[in-house]
């Protein structure tokens, strides 16, 4: 019974934060496909408790289908959410991975006439809780693989953004990863039989969207996306420093290499007058923070520059500025060639 507790708290939890993104962030990057998959993991996890509450067969089977009516779509959710995180448009051929949920949809609801997905269900009374005893068949593996596939592009995907993305970026996504495995290793359990007998994929998923959540809440998954910088920061032509109000470096674009060719990740954290020990004149112009003209005397030759000092007041809004706290003032230089 107290897993059964356990089973309904879960599909609370991800009923919560389906509903939670559809009223605080349905526009925002990815969140779309999490409010789906969200409400899915609900309607199977719920589902999942109704058939360990159950006493025959029947029940059972019957409770078993409507897990089976939502689960196999949630791995191209979580993938489609993912690539959507990092910016990846979903594409029209994208949507030909449905072919093999919906396949396994109706092999478990037909599966009386052809035994594809189960060969043969029981009831196991042996343990606390009756349980289904299962014998896979062909299509089970086919429907094992997929989802298995799904979740590991979806933490390549996450990985591969991992490496240039800034530090509160970086632990979003490792939030995100450290879901996505959640499921995976639950899933491994329970093919290996070490669950005795109980499906731990509804409780696991679960787990996998609480990670989600603390990355929202605390983070704002869906309001900073790393997309959001990589198209708007590193497009423009000026250069521009992020410096925060103790003149720390908190970010930079690549056109500010036109001007500091020595500008590197490692500078991000410190403070702008230790990277511009070897350039005093820069120093002083940014210590100043009045527009002027500066002259830039590179291998490539002499170029003139215009510096500028807007301060912009950050906005709660789907931006990339949303990283820094509310209270915290950027300060922007921007080098135009003249």
């Amino acid at each position: 019974m107290s897993y059964i507790l356990i089973v309904i708290l879960a599909g609370t939890i991800s009923l919560f934060l389906s509903l939670y993104i559809r009223v605080k962030a349905k526009d925002a990057p990815g969140a779309k496909s999490y409010i789906v998959v969200t409400l899915l993991s609900s309607i199977f996890t719920f589902a999942y408790a109704f058939e360990l509450a159950s006493t025959s067969l029947k029940q059972m089977k019957f409770w078993l289908g409507i897990e089976y009516l939502v689960m196999p779509l949630i791995p191209i959710f979580v993938l489609f959410m993912c690539m959507e995180y990092v910016g990846h448009k979903i594409k029209t051929w994208n949507y030909a991975l449905f072919v093999i949920p919906l396949t396994t949809i109706f092999m478990v609801q037909t599966n009386e006439l052809h035994h594809f997905y189960y060969r043969t269900i029981k009831v196991d009374k042996n343990g606390p809780l009756p349980l289904l005893d299962l014998e896979w068949g062909p299509w089970f593996y086919v429907h094992a693989i997929f989802l298995f596939v799904c979740l590991t592009m979806s933490v390549l995907i996450l990985l591969r953004e991992f490496r240039k993305s800034l530090f509160m970026f970086r632990m979003q996504i490792l939030l995100m990863v450290a879901g996505l495995l959640t499921p995976i290793i639950a899933n491994y359990f329970y093919l290996k039989g070490w669950s005795n007998g109980i499906d731990l994929g509804p409780v696991s998923l679960s787990v996998t969207f609480m990670f989600h959540g603390v990355a929202l809440l605390n983070l704002q998954m869906f309001n900073v996306a790393p997309i959001a910088r990589e198209s708007v920061f590193e497009s423009l032509k000026e250069g521009v420093i992020v410096l925060n109000q103790n003149r720390v470096i908190v970010d930079y674009n690549k056109a500010v290499l036109n001007v500091i060719p020595t500008m590197s990740s490692n500078h991000i954290g410190k403070p702008v007058d230790e990277v511009l020990i070897q350039n005093p004149l820069l120093a002083e112009m940014l210590e100043e923070e009045q527009e002027c003209d500066y002259t830039s005397s590179l291998e490539s030759g002499v170029t003139h520059f215009r510096i500028n000092f807007p301060k912009l007041r950050i906005k709660v809004d789907y931006m990339w500025a949303k990283l820094l706290p509310l209270s915290m003032l950027l300060k922007k230089c921007e080098w135009k060639k003249s």
